[in-house]
Protein backbone atom coordinates (compact mmCIF):
# COMPACT_ATOMS: atom_id res chain seq x y z
CA UNK A 1 0.00 0.00 0.00
CA UNK A 2 2.91 2.36 0.71
CA UNK A 3 4.98 0.99 -2.18
CA UNK A 4 6.55 3.62 -4.38
CA UNK A 5 5.94 3.25 -8.09
CA UNK A 6 8.86 3.56 -10.47
CA UNK A 7 11.92 2.86 -8.35
CA UNK A 8 13.06 1.96 -4.93
CA UNK A 9 12.81 4.67 -2.30
CA UNK A 10 15.76 5.74 -0.19
CA UNK A 11 13.40 5.95 2.81
CA UNK A 12 10.90 3.24 3.68
CA UNK A 13 7.50 4.96 3.96
CA UNK A 14 6.60 2.94 7.04
CA UNK A 15 9.76 4.11 8.80
CA UNK A 16 9.06 7.72 7.80
CA UNK A 17 5.49 7.49 9.15
CA UNK A 18 6.70 5.97 12.45
CA UNK A 19 9.32 8.71 12.81
CA UNK A 20 6.67 11.33 12.05
CA UNK A 21 4.40 9.82 14.71
CA UNK A 22 7.24 9.92 17.26
CA UNK A 23 7.99 13.55 16.37
CA UNK A 24 4.30 14.42 16.84
CA UNK A 25 4.35 12.66 20.22
CA UNK A 26 7.37 14.82 21.11
CA UNK A 27 5.42 17.96 20.20
CA UNK A 28 6.01 18.51 16.49
CA UNK A 29 3.28 20.55 14.84
CA UNK A 30 4.74 20.73 11.33
CA UNK A 31 6.76 18.52 9.02
CA UNK A 32 9.81 20.71 9.53
CA UNK A 33 9.81 19.85 13.22
CA UNK A 34 10.91 16.30 12.38
CA UNK A 35 14.23 17.73 13.55
CA UNK A 36 12.96 16.98 17.08
CA UNK A 37 14.21 13.46 16.38
CA UNK A 38 17.80 14.58 15.89
CA UNK A 39 18.64 13.81 19.53
CA UNK A 40 17.19 10.30 19.01
CA UNK A 41 19.53 9.60 16.10
CA UNK A 42 21.28 6.68 17.85
CA UNK A 43 17.86 5.00 18.16
CA UNK A 44 16.12 5.92 14.89
CA UNK A 45 18.98 7.01 12.65
CA UNK A 46 19.05 10.45 11.06
CA UNK A 47 15.55 11.94 10.70
CA UNK A 48 14.15 12.30 7.18
CA UNK A 49 13.81 15.73 5.62
CA UNK A 50 10.49 17.55 5.56
CA UNK A 51 10.30 17.00 1.78
CA UNK A 52 10.77 13.24 2.32
CA UNK A 53 7.86 13.30 4.77
CA UNK A 54 5.73 15.17 2.25
CA UNK A 55 6.51 12.57 -0.44
CA UNK A 56 5.70 9.76 2.01
CA UNK A 57 2.32 11.35 2.81
CA UNK A 58 1.36 12.15 -0.82
CA UNK A 59 -0.30 8.81 -1.64
CA UNK A 60 -2.37 8.99 1.53
CA UNK A 61 -3.93 12.27 0.43
CA UNK A 62 -5.53 10.68 -2.64
CA UNK A 63 -6.56 7.27 -1.27
CA UNK A 64 -9.98 7.55 0.43
CA UNK A 65 -9.89 4.01 1.83
CA UNK A 66 -6.48 4.64 3.37
CA UNK A 67 -7.66 7.97 4.79
CA UNK A 68 -10.60 6.23 6.50
CA UNK A 69 -8.35 3.48 7.87
CA UNK A 70 -5.89 6.04 9.23
CA UNK A 71 -8.73 8.06 10.80
CA UNK A 72 -10.02 4.90 12.55
CA UNK A 73 -6.50 4.03 13.73
CA UNK A 74 -5.98 7.58 15.07
CA UNK A 75 -9.31 7.45 16.90
CA UNK A 76 -8.47 4.05 18.41
CA UNK A 77 -5.03 5.24 19.56
CA UNK A 78 -6.43 8.52 20.90
CA UNK A 79 -9.08 6.59 22.88
CA UNK A 80 -6.40 4.27 24.29
CA UNK A 81 -4.16 7.18 25.35
CA UNK A 82 -7.06 8.97 27.07
CA UNK A 83 -7.96 5.71 28.85
CA UNK A 84 -4.36 5.35 30.05
CA UNK A 85 -4.37 8.92 31.38
CA UNK A 86 -7.72 8.42 33.11
CA UNK A 87 -6.45 5.17 34.69
CA UNK A 88 -3.50 6.86 36.40
CA UNK A 89 -3.62 7.17 40.18
CA UNK A 90 -4.44 10.86 40.00
CA UNK A 91 -6.81 10.52 37.05
CA UNK A 92 -6.97 13.06 34.29
CA UNK A 93 -5.09 16.27 35.12
CA UNK A 94 -7.97 18.73 34.84
CA UNK A 95 -7.12 22.39 34.92
CA UNK A 96 -7.52 24.09 38.28
CA UNK A 97 -7.63 27.88 38.51
CA UNK A 98 -7.99 29.64 41.86
CA UNK A 99 -9.18 26.40 43.45
CA UNK A 100 -11.92 25.84 40.84
CA UNK A 101 -11.55 22.73 38.67
CA UNK A 102 -12.36 23.39 35.02
CA UNK A 103 -13.41 19.96 33.74
CA UNK A 104 -13.47 19.26 30.05
CA UNK A 105 -10.41 21.38 29.27
CA UNK A 106 -7.30 19.97 27.63
CA UNK A 107 -4.19 21.03 29.51
CA UNK A 108 -1.02 21.87 27.64
CA UNK A 109 1.69 22.55 30.20
CA UNK A 110 4.41 24.73 28.75
CA UNK A 111 7.25 25.41 31.11
CA UNK A 112 10.53 27.22 30.74
CA UNK A 113 13.18 28.36 33.15
CA UNK A 114 15.30 31.42 32.55
CA UNK A 115 18.81 31.03 33.89
CA UNK A 116 20.74 34.18 34.67
CA UNK A 117 24.39 33.99 33.69
CA UNK A 118 27.00 36.70 34.04
CA UNK A 119 29.44 37.43 31.27
CA UNK A 120 32.31 39.85 31.54
CA UNK A 121 33.00 39.60 27.81
CA UNK A 122 33.55 42.83 25.96
CA UNK A 123 30.40 43.89 24.12
CA UNK A 124 28.16 41.34 25.88
CA UNK A 125 24.51 42.37 26.03
CA UNK A 126 21.25 41.16 27.48
CA UNK A 127 19.41 38.22 25.93
CA UNK A 128 16.15 38.47 23.99
CA UNK A 129 14.28 37.99 27.29
CA UNK A 130 16.44 40.73 28.90
CA UNK A 131 18.25 38.22 31.11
Amino acid sequence: MFARLGGSPVWDRGVVLVQLAVAIALGATSMRQIALLTHHEPLFGAPPSDSTIRRALEPIGTDELLQRRLARARARIRRHVWDLIAATETGFPWLSVAGKVLTGWIVIDLDATLITAHSSKQGASATFKKG
